[in-house]
């Protein structure tokens, strides 16, 4: 029988036995010794100590003793060892399964910084690179690392399309926006007065361009789901590898149910595969916390950019926070 459970300030010795023994025992085989001990410094005691009291370890019980240990800070999971005469017994897989399913309550993705011994088991785990990291160590030895991501979440966007905007759809949106604070949260200060008119909306789709200045860079959708409109967004290059998501919206009388989310992988799918996206932006204001907890669920995560914008409607200054995600 195995469990994986936080970790204690009395679990902080075994911790870091655990981390190592391991290190010292399995790492010669890939690494010079400068990395080696670069391992064993960087997984020191006061370190193992900081993460268990911001409570981010994890020990794992194996027949009522603990053999392995796992950190997750936000959605990066880090320090996973199995002391080596217990592995090859399916704990480390154990231990990520574990940690992915805490991470998957608040994010859409794990990533982890791979060590050459371990990269194995997380492409078996479903795990990517998506970029490389220089360590520097001591000698000028440098150790060129892999940094791993994992989706943990599938959208079933099954019985929902994303089609080019109609004019008819504008009556819709208009419908679905029935109070200035939704109207505002929609459309920050780039409309005019609420409330906001279909002809409103067609005028700066169709005889504005969406006030885009190249004619080709304004692509307006609209999710259907069983031939009616569900939902809506436009897209448009900030830059050639950077695609902006604008005016998202959903339909209230089914937000709740992953419509936003469905949408909102249809639309990223569109913009990473044939608008040839390299990273999408768009910003949502801290007081609408639905819209942001579904980019979050999608896989958008915060840039430490927010903006503030004054609503004349209410006179106040609203604060836009900005998210990415990237291909």
């Amino acid at each position: 029988m195995r469990i994986i459970r936080q970790a204690t300030v009395a679990d902080a010795n075994i911790i870091y036995e655990i981390v190592q023994t391991t290190v010292r025992e399995i790492y010669p085989k890939y690494y010079l010794a400068e990395i080696v001990d670069k391992f064993c410094e960087y997984h020191n005691k006061d370190n193992i100590l900081m993460d268990i009291k911001a409570g981010n370890s994890y020990v794992l019980v194996a027949d009522e003793k603990i053999v392995g240990t796992g950190t997750i800070q936000d959605n990066h999971i880090n320090r996973v060892y199995v002391l080596p005469k217990h592995q090859r017994q399916g704990h480390g897989t154990y231990i990520m399964k574990e940690l992915e399913k805490m991470i998957a309550l608040n994010y859409n993705t794990a990533s982890i910084d791979a060590s050459l011994p371990a990269c194995r088991l997380y492409e078996q785990l479903g795990y990517v690179t998506v970029m490389h990291d220089i360590w520097e160590c001591n000698n000028g030895v440098n150790q060129i690392y892999d940094i791993m991501e994992k989706s943990l979440h599938v959208i079933d966007t099954k019985g929902m399309r994303l089609r080019p905007y109609k004019a008819g759809d504008a009556q819709s949106i208009t419908a679905w926006i029935d109070n200035a604070k939704i109207f505002r949260m929609w459309s920050a200060d780039r409309f005019g007065d609420y409330p906001v008119t279909a002809d409103d909306i067609n005028h700066k789709y169709i005889d504005c361009n969406g006030d885009c200045e190249d004619p080709e860079n304004f692509y307006p959708f609209t999710a259907v789901c069983d031939g009616k409109a569900m939902g809506h967004l436009i897209m448009y290059y900030q830059n050639e590898n950077t695609v902006r998501f604008g005016f998202v919206i959903v339909d209230g009388s089914v937000r709740g149910r992953g419509n936003g989310q469905k949408m909102l992988k249809l639309a990223t799918d569109y913009a990473f595969d044939m608008l040839g996206a390299q990273r999408i932006t768009l910003g949502v204001f801290d007081n609408n916390p639905g819209a942001y907890k579904c980019y979050k669920a999608v896989g958008f995560v915060e840039t430490g950019i927010v903006r503030d914008v004054y609503i004349a409607d209410f006179d106040e200054t609203w604060h836009a926070i900005e998210m990415e995600i990237t291909k």
